[in-house]
């Protein structure tokens, strides 16, 4: 069996072509960070296994599902009480089956270390790290209580945490650094403490009561709250899970140069929004994203978990983390219609490495026995093969994606020489025009890249478009070919031309999905 395992672990990867010198993280446009894969530009199209299912025989057991889902990268959790059951001795079954598996299945793997915090927890620490409250210490709550989480003070808990990173990370090295079949690494899980916002342990209070040290970014001499007045537990809690994190990727990045990311709880739902309640106190939430960027320079990118069912807080909270050096990352999403859509605006963004969704078991895109396509797993089909082509020309702005949002059902796509319409659900004439109606599931979603000012590469479902002039010119848009295809190995694959009925009445895109390659032509 171990025989078997390490040849599996040492066969050829049979998909892509044969790892690059740039793969990894190299700088785009605007400075941020761009994921290379086999030498070219990679869009992360993921599904989240279960927080129990990080395991060589559930991703097996998975494999159907995974196909069904259409995503290119599997994101495994793998949790520090398998990987280091007894102090200092280290069993790496567990990433050896998952790499192998990850392979047989021809996916990516991006593993998630569940080390000190699971959501605010220490659940996923080992049976010595939770016996030893003396080494390794929890958060105090006001009222002198112990909770579920270590303290991001105790140097014994980051100190042990970062050697157990970097012996994953030194293992990954030696299995997987020519195949790549991992293709980035996630730090921890949505760190910081939910119960308190902060560690009141006596300990923590000295720090809090002295200075905020001269190395968090913004602050004046004084102390924290001097600084900070109300926002002053969660900034400490900040100051110190960043370092204690930073720490961690250190020592991985160290033992091997892979893409590292942590995920956040974002604080920023509707309603209050209270540090150690609405989101763990001390995760890098929008407002402290700097400060956690500088104290943790071996994370390359903070992405956002994001599970926003409505366009306005989406996208604004996706939009607080798309900064200069941050690209935009989705970690984790939901597999809602909404969601689906919401992953078009998503991967339409400049410099964004992509989304995953949580959550995937065997019954993934079946119903009755039957297999139906789920609302995420669509999006994946049209987009991923798409991605080489479509990722340069989203990078230089010259994309533009429209999704249907409940009474939004007619949205305007400005190019270089024409525009157009995105209409969702039945169109009807009236006041305005034809308009659409919109659809009852709301499963409208549409991205168009202009290849040249009259060639344009168009995907979606449940649309119907129509091109215009540019505002203020006269004339008309004629269409000169509209060509249904695939986009497969990185090259578009013409199947068949549409005309008459099929365009007359603008370019249609059945709920199934379909993509296109229109030549345009501007009449005066």
């Amino acid at each position: 069996m171990k025989a078997a395992l390490l040849g599996a672990l040492c066969a050829p990867f049979l998909f892509g072509v044969s790892a690059l010198a740039q793969d990894g993280l190299t700088t785009a446009g605007g400075g941020k960070p761009r994921l290379m894969v086999d030498g070219r530009p990679f869009l992360v199209l993921g599904v989240q296994l279960n927080n129990s299912s990080g395991y060589p025989a559930a991703l097996h057991a998975l494999g159907p599902a995974v196909e069904r889902s259409h995503a290119n990268t599997v994101m495994a959790p793998i949790g520090w009480e398998s990987i280091e059951p007894v102090e200092g001795r280290y069993d790496f079954s567990l990433i050896d089956g998952l790499v192998a598996e990850a392979r047989t299945q021809k996916v990516r793997l991006a593993l998630l270390w569940f080390g000190s915090w699971k959501n605010g927890a220490m659940s996923y620490t080992p049976a010595w790290v939770k016996h030893d409250t003396v080494r390794f210490p929890r958060v105090m709550t006001r009222e002198g209580r112990a909770i579920e989480a270590l303290s991001p003070i105790g140097a014994a808990s980051r100190d042990a945490d970062a050697r157990a990173f970097g012996a994953v990370m030194a293992h990954l090295k030696a299995i997987d650094g020519k195949q790549k079949t991992v293709i980035m690494v996630q730090v921890e899980n949505e760190a910081g403490v939910l119960g308190s916002d902060r560690d009141y342990s006596p300990t923590a209070q000295a720090l809090y009561d002295a200075p905020v040290p001269t190395d968090m970014p913004g602050a004046r001499p004084g102390g924290w709250t001097q600084n900070y007045a109300e926002r002053a537990q969660e900034a400490f809690m900040a100051y110190h899970t960043a370092r204690y994190v930073g720490a961690v990727a250190a020592a991985g990045k160290a033992a091997y140069d892979l893409p590292l990311y942590v995920n956040v709880w974002p604080r920023e739902q509707p309603g209050l929004e209270r540090p150690g309640e609405s989101s763990p106190s001390g995760g890098a939430v929008s407002w402290l994203l700097p400060q956690w960027r500088a104290l943790a320079p071996a994370v390359d990118i903070v992405g956002v978990d994001n599970y926003d069912i409505n366009v306005a807080p989406y996208t604004a909270i996706a939009r607080a983390y798309d900064v200069p050096g941050n690209p935009l990352f989705v970690p984790e999403t939901g597999g809602s219609m909404a969601h689906a859509r919401h992953a078009f605006w998503t991967i339409a963004q400049p410099h964004s490495v992509g989304i995953s969704k949580f959550g995937l078991d065997d019954q993934f895109g079946l119903k009755d026995g039957r297999e139906a396509e789920e609302p995420m797993a669509a999006t994946y089909r049209l987009l991923g093969p798409a991605a080489s082509v479509l990722l340069p020309l989203r990078d230089e702005g010259k994309v533009g994606v429209a999704v249907e949002e409940d009474g939004l059902a007619n949205i305007p796509l400005p190019f270089s020489a024409v525009d157009l319409v995105a209409r969702f659900g039945e169109v009807r004439d009236g006041y305005g025009g034809p308009r659409g109606q919109g659809n009852k599931d709301l499963s409208g979603r549409v991205l168009v890249a202009e290849a040249a000012p009259d060639r344009f590469y168009v995907t979606g479902t449940s649309a119907n478009l129509k091109f215009s002039p540019k505002l203020g010119q006269t004339g008309s848009v004629q269409l000169v070919t509209v060509q249904e295809g695939r986009f497969e190995a990185g090259a578009w694959i013409g199947e068949r031309l549409l005309n008459g009925d099929e365009t007359a009445f603008g370019l249609i895109l059945p709920k199934e999905g379909r993509s296109l390659l229109v030549t345009v032509q501007v009449n005066p």
